[in-house]
């Protein structure tokens, strides 16, 4: 697995094919979680019923990760196994970055009193970001990019999604938060820019991207912000709720 996924991450990052999709766009941005509900529930819509996180692939439906059942022992200031969401809890999603790692929020009762939002990286965090589904929230740590490749769930065979969506917080700029869109032959298919928040604190962002003409995702690059989360200079992102297709084998 190691290798197939080092050359799957070496042949995106000198992908350079122009977009050959069609795809489905699903976006909107708010002050609360009501501002952009609807568009969530288009794209869940769009890519089907909700499956159960067990190992193996559906032939229909769809995947989420909402963060907030992740255990007190893989959340800050702990940091995340990257294939938690494909090993600990079957939803065929494993990440990468070339940060230090990755880390999910800590909740409000967790047993190291561990600020929530992210206050255990800056203290200004919780004043900034907000989220969808309470209370944890999702980041690279050192980066401000998380590529996401595609499994089916449980194993190490490669997957491809027919969508991925995002939840973002605290994005303040137009250009500075974006999801790419690769199939199995590291092209790009798509690119998106999220849209930015209506608020300057605490605002939500939502950008889902569906295929209906027969493409395949195998990854996303997600590009969160143009910094990574150490500091409260503009413009620091993290995410919430992730929502794709149901993972099916690569052909």
């Amino acid at each position: 697995m190691k290798k197939f996924v080092l050359i799957a991450l070496t042949a995106l990052s000198f992908s350079s094919v122009s977009s050959i999709a069609a795809p489905v766009v699903f976006e909107a941005s708010g002050a609360v979680p009501a501002d952009i509900q609807a568009s969530v529930d288009d794209f869940r819509t769009f890519l089907g019923p909700l499956n159960p996180n067990v190992a193996g692939s559906f032939a229909s439906g769809r995947r989420e990760i909402n963060w907030d059942g992740v255990p007190d022992a893989f959340s800050a200031p702990n940091n995340l196994p990257a294939n938690f969401f494909n090993a600990n809890s079957p939803r065929g999603a494993v990440f990468f970055t070339r940060g230090s790692g990755f880390q999910v929020s800590a909740d409000s009762d967790n047993p190291t009193s561990t600020p929530i939002l992210f206050g255990n990286l800056h203290p200004t965090f919780p004043l900034l970001f907000s989220v969808f589904s309470p209370q944890r929230l999702f980041t690279a740590v050192g980066s401000n990019v998380t590529d996401t490749l595609f499994f089916v769930p449980g194993s190490d065979t490669g997957a491809s999604v027919t969508g991925f969506g995002a939840v973002f917080t605290a994005a303040n700029r137009p250009d500075s938060t974006k999801i790419e869109y690769f199939d199995a032959g590291a092209r790009l298919l798509f690119s998106r820019n999220v849209l930015p928040g209506t608020t300057a604190r605490k605002s939500l962002s939502f950008l889902g991207v569906g295929f209906d003409a027969g493409e395949r995702v195998f990854a996303v690059r997600i590009t969160s912000g143009n910094r990574s989360p150490e500091s409260p200079a503009r413009d620091v992102v993290v995410m919430d709720d992730f929502i794709y297709g149901e993972p099916q084998a690569t052909e």
